[in-house]
């Protein structure tokens, strides 16, 4: 996920490490060490991912290539790329804006369907657990939270799918 992330932000601008380590912050998703920060680059910049340059002083600036910039597209089109992970669909949804329409309501439906299941699975649980002497109230609020938290989310998702959908018309 840290490479997607980097791709992600170096396809908005090159950026030198420290420049990369905020905004990486700025994403929400994580606090990145320059320990994690600095192998990762190397790591791309071998790949032919990216390339870095020296500016002014030791710095050097990073940017995307365009075999970086293809490996973006197909993480962020990759059907099996963070639709099982709430984090990992959080970092997709971030730089889905660099796709296509057809394919960011792709992405955004694929993800809907997902949170579906996972829906009917938490409704199932909860469901069966209001019986139980077993469980108590705070479980139960718990995984009653789950059902609500899931659907809320799958609204959220419905009004962002039906936006893209009407950008794509033109209404």
């Amino acid at each position: 996920m840290l490479d997607f992330a980097i791709l992600g932000l170096l396809r908005e601008q090159p950026r030198h490490g420290y420049e990369l380590k905020r905004a990486l912050g700025e994403l929400g998703f994580w606090q990145v060490s320059f320990g994690s920060l600095y192998p990762a680059l190397r790591r791309l910049e071998k790949q032919g991912s990216i390339v870095g340059a020296r500016g002014n002083g030791r710095r050097r600036s990073y940017r995307l290539t365009p075999e970086g910039r293809a490996a973006l597209a197909h993480m962020l089109e990759d059907p099996h790329d963070g639709e099982g992970s709430e984090r990992g669909f959080q970092l997709r949804l971030a730089f889905l804006g660099y796709l296509e329409p057809d394919l960011r309501i792709r992405v955004l439906e694929g993800r809907r369907s997902a949170l579906v299941e996972g829906l009917l699975t938490a409704r199932r649980s909860f469901l069966g657990a209001r019986g139980s002497r077993t469980l108590d109230r705070y479980r139960l609020a718990l995984m009653e939270r789950r059902v609500h938290a899931t659907e809320a989310d799958i609204a959220w998702l419905d009004d962002l799918i039906a936006g893209e959908r009407s950008n794509a018309t033109g209404t």
